[in-house]
C-alpha cells in the first residue's frame, strides 16, 4: 500500500492479515527507484494506491512485472480496480484462514544506513505478544482517544494502531503531521494519548498560538525515534503539566517498543 494514514489503510491491514497474506506498507517519502525495489523485492502482486501517488505509480508500471492488480483507494481510475467497488461487491461470508503465530504479517522496509531499503519480516506473534503484555483490554467504562501522527508505514504507527484497537480506544488519525492541525485535533477530539518525535514536540510547544488551544484532555505523550534534547522535554513538562511523558525505544526489527523511560 502506498498512501498516507487513512481508514482504508487500517482496513487493508486487517483484511490482509485475515486472509494470511503479507502486508507491505510503503514509505510514501521514498524515491521512485526505491519503491520499485521494494515492490519487486517483496514480490508484491497487489498494490493499493492513494490519490496523490497515482501518477507516479502509472510511471512505474512497466518496471513492476509482478503486480497483478492495482487498486485505487480514493477514486475510480482507468485500468485500476476501485476500493469502494470492491467492498460493495464482496460477499458477507466470514473468512477463515489457517494462520500460524510465526507466519509473516508485515514485511516492513527500513532505510538502514547504506544502500537500498531492507525488508524486515514481522510475524503475527511479534505484534500480539506486545499488545497482550502491554495494553489493557477494552473497558466499556473507559473512553479514550489516541491521536495517531506517526505514519502507518513506520513500526511505531502500526504499534499505536494495534494498541488502540485492542484497548478499545478511538483512533484519531492525521494523514500527516502538521502542527496547527495537531493542536486543533487534540482540542476537537479531546485526545488523551499521542506520540511525537522530538522535532514534532518542539514545534508544538514553540507554536505562537500554543496557549490558545485547550489541550487539557492530554494525559500521555510518548516520544522516541530520535534523541530528545533536554531543553525541549523540560519546557514540555512545564507547559503541559497534566501530561505524563514516556520515552519509548524500539526498532523495526523488534516490531514494537522494547524498553521505556517512565514519566517519573
Amino acid at each position: 500500500i502506498l498512501q498516507v494514514n487513512c481508514h482504508q489503510y487500517v482496513e487493508t491491514y486487517y483484511a490482509v492479515a485475515k486472509i494470511g497474506a503479507i502486508f507491505v506498507p510503503l514509505n510514501f517519502r521514498a524515491k521512485q527507484d526505491e519503491l520499485v525495489h521494494m515492490l519487486n523485492h517483496s514480490e508484491s502482486n497487489v498494490l493499493f494506491v492513494g490519490q496523490r501517488y497515482l501518477e507516479m505509480v502509472n510511471d512505474m508500471r512497466p518496471k513492476l512485472p509482478l503486480i497483478k492488480h492495482y487498486i485505487s483507494i480514493d477514486s475510480k481510475q482507468k485500468d485500476m480496480l476501485y476500493y469502494d467497488n470492491l467492498l460493495a461487491s464482496a460477499s458477507d461470508e466470514e473468512v477463515f484462514t489457517d494462520i500460524a503465530d510465526d507466519d509473516i504479517a508485515i514485511l516492513m522496509y527500513t532505510a538502514g544506513t547504506t544502500g537500498l531499503p531492507k525488508g524486515v519480516p514481522l510475524t503475527h506473534n511479534s505484534f500480539s505478544v506486545y499488545v497482550l503484555e502491554n495494553v489493557a483490554p477494552a473497558d466499556p467504562e473507559i473512553q479514550e482517544t489516541n491521536l495517531l501522527t506517526m505514519p502507518l508505514y513506520h513500526v511505531a504507527g502500526v504499534q499505536a494502531m494495534l494498541a488502540a484497537t485492542y484497548g478499545g480506544r478511538s483512533l484519531a488519525m492525521m494523514r500527516q503531521f502538521e502542527v496547527n492541525e495537531w493542536l486543533e485535533t487534540v482540542q476537537r477530539e479531546k485526545a488523551n494519548r499521542a506520540m511525537l518525535v522530538p522535532t514534532m514536540l518542539k514545534r508544538v510547544i514553540d507554536h505562537p498560538d500554543f496557549n490558545k488551544y485547550n489541550l487539557s484532555s492530554l494525559k500521555v505523550i510518548t516520544y522516541g525515534a530520535a534523541p530528545m534534547p533536554f531543553e525541549v522535554i523540560r519546557k514540555a513538562i512545564e507547559v503541559l503539566p497534566g501530561v505524563k511523558f514516556i520515552n519509548a525505544f524500539g526498532q523495526t526489527e523488534t516490531a514494537s517498543t522494547v524498553t521505556t523511560l517512565s514519566p517519573e
